[in-house]
């Protein structure tokens, strides 16, 4: 599946300037390219035989190309791209569904089921420490954190990749309240991205962890959901997660931090003491989590 923001053009150009320019076909103006006129271009005549070509009246210039080439349709400003490496990028395949400029502009709708307040994608698979993982068809994947996490940290100051590329269990450090804490993807795949735009906004991490917040880019394996779980068996677990931390919380950290309802206010992380901070995230979002309990 492409982007809908992709769009196609046939382009014009000199094969021999020393500056390619595209022209869409569509563009009229200087025709001297497609007549006999293409004789009087200086830099024709500096070609190879240039002075002594006499082409046959009417004739285009031997050295005007035309090729096919994409563009985003959505960018501010038109880049065009030749068709066959437009394809290697994200908007010919199913993860231009996590481009800012689709997400800008086609303004997705949210998830639709939510467990206990808290949304659950069904079409993502989740793992014990509440990171989730997107496979799509065309084999590439996203990953990033659930709601529950997202809840649980509440206002990110900063964010930053231990890797960028290559074959690894992506890693991610955020800090919240002079606090670093260690986000793992629990299995490994091959990184061929991370969503750098969230260190100049990394409270969209928790504010849309689902679609702009998203964490990793990549090419997954068949170990890379290895342990995870989706639909109904997602949604029995994330109900017994939030009860297991009410009752730690209420156990650890005493009163005032669960809200009305039941759930753990908002941030609950950033208003613990180091302690009871580090205790609650090691018991539900480090990858020792994932091994302590798999799903």
């Amino acid at each position: 599946m492409t982007c809908p923001f992709l769009k196609e053009a046939q382009v014009k150009y000199c094969q021999t300037a020393s500056l390619r320019k595209l022209i869409p076909l569509a563009t009229r103006g200087d025709e001297k390219c497609v007549s006999q006129q293409h004789t009087a271009c200086p830099v024709f005549r500096t070609q190879p035989f240039g002075e002594e070509a006499a082409p046959e009246a009417g004739s285009a210039c031997p050295y005007l190309r035309e090729s096919l080439m994409q563009y985003c349709g959505a960018a501010p400003v038109t880049k065009l791209v030749p068709y066959s490496e437009s394809l290697l990028s994200r908007c010919g395949n199913d993860s231009f569904r996590y481009c800012e400029l689709y997400l800008s502009m086609a303004h997705p709708g949210g998830p639709g089921r939510q467990v206990d307040g808290l949304p659950l994608p069904e079409w993502l698979q989740y793992s014990s420490n509440h990171m989730w993982l997107d496979v799509t068809e065309d084999g590439t994947c996203h990953a990033g954190i659930d709601a529950f996490l997202s809840r649980a940290l509440g206002q990110i100051d900063r964010i930053s990749f231990v890797w960028l590329k290559g074959t690894h269990r992506p890693t991610a450090i955020v800090t919240a309240n002079g606090t670093d804490f260690e986000l793992v993807f629990p299995n490994p795949f091959l990184l061929t991205n991370c969503n750098v735009y969230l260190r100049a906004d990394p409270g969209r991490l928790t504010r849309d962890p689902y679609v702009g917040g998203w964490l990793f880019e990549g090419i997954p394996s068949p170990e890379s959901t290895a342990g995870l779980a989706a639909g109904d068996r997602a949604g029995t677990w994330m109900e017994e997660e939030q009860r297991r931390a009410n009752d730690f919380l209420q156990q650890q950290a005493g009163a005032g931090t669960c809200a009305d309802g039941g759930q753990f206010t908002p941030g609950v992380l950033r208003s613990l003491d180091p302690e009871h901070r580090m205790a609650f995230f090691h018991e539900f979002f480090s990858p020792f989590a994932n091994e302590k309990r798999p799903l």
